[in-house]
């Protein structure tokens, strides 16, 4: 089960609200599009980190391509691209492909009290 099932959720517009802004735990956003390839490498990335860190914080894709506005609202210019929210207020941002313990360091920053 690698590429089939993935461990993070789809977010859209139409979810964004509950599922990010009025989140209990803190939420992880990958910004990513059909067409980039580096972001297949940073969603296995977010896969593995959603299962390792399960229950502290919940992991989501959102395709840019498809949701422009939620891009345009957070200013994301090229992707892959992810947010960190914690509380509905963004908190960590990681662009571009970078390797696991960026992602792991800013959850870990996230998730202090």
């Amino acid at each position: 089960c690698f590429s089939l099932c993935s461990a993070a959720a789809v977010v859209t517009k139409d979810s964004w609200e509950k599922s990010i802004l009025k989140s209990d735990t803190p939420v992880l956003v990958e910004f990513h599009a059909s067409w980039c390839g580096p972001c297949k490498m940073v969603h296995r990335v977010i896969d593995e980190l959603a299962g390792e860190y399960e229950g502290r914080i919940q992991c989501f894709v959102l395709n840019a391509d498809n949701d422009s506005q939620i891009a345009e609202e957070y200013e994301i210019k090229a992707v892959p691209v992810v947010l960190l929210f914690k509380n509905g207020e963004k908190q960590e941002t990681v662009v571009g492909t970078m390797p696991k313990e960026f992602y792991a360091a800013a959850i870990e920053r996230v998730l202090k009290p």
